[in-house]
């Protein structure tokens, strides 16, 4: 009787986790902005205007609810926030007060993260990249050429000052394209397992990604991110609102280490989207055991209504939900 009733137990258990990971209680309405943590906010900002020709502007940012959302009693913030083509933003953040451990991923580590830029001059922006002392991860030390979506393409990958992927893209510009040596840009990361980062994304957050789950092998992308020839990888993607595209890609064969950095570390990536119902989002996650990183795993006040909370996805990325209150207007 008693093996039964624990059995049953553990059934029911096991039934809710499987319904929490199928049905997400809580929706993602739009992905506000990827963030890179910075050692030096002023280094980072002139490597990105001298390269790129990405103008931001640092600024203090005093929100009492930082040290908190972050789970690092004493810290101070200093940012800064930069559009890009399409309407994806960029947040750089320069965290102070207390110590901090950089670290740099390789590019096949989970939780590895890159910002892809669509240009159009991929060798005037190598050649700048240089200049300005950027490491470049690609064997050879050149663009190669790729086979995109799109067809043939020229790329490349390179390190920012802190570590953080950089693959240039060289396609003929689409019809409207912006002027400017960037056309668009789309998001890449490394994840330790398709299965788990699929039921992680749809399961909580309400995000399919799509994507075959057979490995293959790609010669050309072995040498565009400074792998083995012999490495495999299987990829799965998902455009998040306003339209940002999100490529998650495994691989295999050769050595992986999750790559998990403190939100505060420099050269730790995160990503900040926008929810509806974070209460209910928070304790499906808490249920499943997602590890809830800010203080006490709670939701923060971020003033205004707003209330946030960062969480680990299944790679080691870094992930701030937040909720804005509905307008009185908009809820009619």
């Amino acid at each position: 009787m008693r093996t039964a009733l624990y059995l049953g137990i553990v059934f029911g258990i096991s039934s809710v986790a499987s319904s929490a990971l199928s049905q997400p209680v809580g929706q993602t309405k739009a992905l506000s902005h990827a963030i890179h943590a910075v050692n030096d906010l002023d280094t980072t900002l002139a490597f990105y205007r001298d390269v790129f020709g990405i103008d931001g502007k640092a600024m203090e940012f005093a929100n009492p609810g930082v040290p908190l959302l972050t789970n690092a009693p004493g810290v101070s913030l200093r940012l800064s926030m930069v559009a890009l083509p399409g309407g994806t933003r960029f947040e750089f953040t320069h965290f102070k007060g207390l110590e901090r451990q950089p670290a740099q991923a390789r590019y096949t580590d989970p939780g590895a993260a890159s910002l892809v830029l669509y240009v159009r001059d991929i060798d005037a922006l190598v050649a700048a990249a240089k200049k300005a002392k950027a490491t470049v991860v690609t064997t050879g030390g050149a663009p190669i050429e790729i086979t995109t979506t799109k067809g043939k393409a020229r790329s490349i990958v390179l390190r920012d000052p802190d570590g953080y992927f950089l693959q240039l893209v060289q396609e003929t510009p689409a019809a409207g394209a912006p002027e400017g040596s960037i056309q668009r840009v789309a998001l890449a990361f490394t994840m330790e397992d398709v299965a788990a980062t699929k039921r992680f994304y749809a399961g909580m957050l309400g995000v399919e990604l799509k994507g075959a789950d057979v490995f293959g092998k790609d010669p050309a992308l072995a040498k565009l991110i400074g792998a083995p020839e012999n490495v495999e990888f299987r990829k799965a993607t998902a455009t998040l609102p306003p339209g940002t595209v999100v490529d998650f890609t495994e691989f295999r064969g050769v050595p992986r280490t999750k790559f998990h950095l403190r939100v505060r570390d420099p050269g730790a990536p995160a990503l900040c989207v926008q929810v509806e119902n974070i209460q209910g989002m928070v304790g499906q996650m808490r249920a499943t055991g997602v590890n809830l990183i800010s203080a006490n795993g709670e939701l923060v006040d971020f003033g205004n209504g707003v209330r946030n909370i960062f969480v680990e996805d299944p790679n080691g990325l870094n992930i701030e939900l937040f909720e804005r209150p509905t307008p009185p207007s908009a809820a009619k």
